[in-house]
């Protein structure tokens, strides 16, 4: 086991040369590192680079200093006081054993007040694997998931375009690791656009991350990631075939640029909830099945006013799905069908959190 440190300030010097007392490993200049003239030991995997540097500075310098020699392994980061230790990149499969193993002995090397609470794969997310767990998100392809990922967790920096709420988690580390592209809701046309240009090779390869209704073509360039942030807000004026409504829902949602896989509720009056059409509705798009009685609709503040009939005071699909979203922001409001069915759709008001 041995480390490959960098610092330049005293006492970076006294911290990195206690480190590689006890664990064993040299200095390295910037210009070793940046150019990865340095040489690993064959077969060697205990490995790791090692920045004694203030937090936000390792971040910067690690950027700059990726080389075909250091991309795959893991960085640590050390305060130039030894007060801290953090992993700021795993190792790639190679040297995987080799993160925890050396972050162990840099933590022991340090003594019992270094703050090692970075650490631990729970807390850090090293590619979109935890993203996607977490808001339920479908992938369009599972090679370009892989392929992905393989790019972030080789240190190379990732298109991230969307027209949802996103931000990051940390936002010193994670522009590191993402281009983050946004289009308010309102320029959801330049969005496609964007999306058809990179489909088209005109950029590099992306993620886009949305509820849009991008096609089905299969993309095997770009990946697509749907998160179920949609609530859909379903009034029934008459009896009407429940195979019919199954479809009907479906169609609209694309005729209106939504995608049936973002829908995460269904809901419904409470007396209703148990019916035929609102259970096939939600099994046609795999959500779940919500209901609010009079009185929460009632009270529900929709945010957009009804101008089709000034004077009907209330608007029960676009009410369930405003309550549905948390009371997120309509998108659609009141698509009717001939025979009785009608529904509205709203997106969840609450941020993604990219890792």
């Amino acid at each position: 086991m041995y480390i490959i440190c960098y610092g330049k300030s005293p006492k970076a010097k006294v911290t990195g040369q206690k480190l590689i007392d006890d664990i064993g490993g040299r200095f390295v200049s910037a210009a070793e590192l940046i150019t990865g003239s340095f040489v690993l030991a064959e077969g060697e995997t205990e490995c790791a680079v090692v920045i004694v540097l203030p937090l936000e500075a390792a971040i910067r310098s690690m950027e700059k200093t990726i080389t075909d020699k250091t991309r795959d392994l893991p960085v640590i980061a050390v305060s130039p006081e030894g007060r801290y230790a953090a992993v700021l990149r795993r190792g790639s499969k190679f040297y995987e054993k080799g993160t925890d193993e050396v972050y162990s002995a840099v933590v022991k090397a340090l003594g019992p007040f270094c703050f090692s609470g970075f650490e631990g794969e729970t807390e850090t997310t090293s590619d979109l694997t935890g993203l996607v767990s977490r808001y339920n998100m479908s992938v369009s392809d599972g090679s370009v998931f892989e392929s992905v990922n393989n790019k972030i967790q080789s240190g190379g920096k990732i298109n991230v375009y969307t027209d949802l709420p996103v931000m990051f988690a940390d936002s010193v580390i994670d522009p590191m690791t993402y281009y983050l592209h946004s289009y308010p809701y309102e320029m959801r046309d330049d969005f496609i656009k964007q999306y058809k240009a990179a489909k088209e090779g005109k950029t590099e390869p992306s993620v886009f991350i949305t509820c849009t209704y991008l096609g089905d073509e299969k993309d095997e360039r770009n990946l697509i990631l749907v998160p179920r942030n949609l609530s859909i807000g379903i009034e029934i004026r008459t009896k009407t075939d429940p195979g019919y409504c199954r479809q009907s829902v479906r169609k609209s949602l694309i005729k209106h640029l939504l995608n049936p896989e973002a829908v995460a509720s269904v809901a419904s009056t409470y007396s209703a909830k148990d019916s035929e059409i609102i259970r096939g509705i939600a099994e046609e798009l795999g959500a779940e099945v919500v209901s609010f009685d009079s009185d929460r609709r009632s009270k529900a503040r929709v945010p957009m006013e009804m101008t089709f009939a000034p004077d009907k005071r209330s608007d029960t699909s676009a009410s369930l799905a405003f309550l549905a979203s948390n009371e997120g922001a309509l998108l659609m409001r009141r698509s009717a069908s001939v025979q009785g069915l009608v529904i509205s759709v709203a997106v969840n008001r609450e941020n993604i959190i990219l890792p």
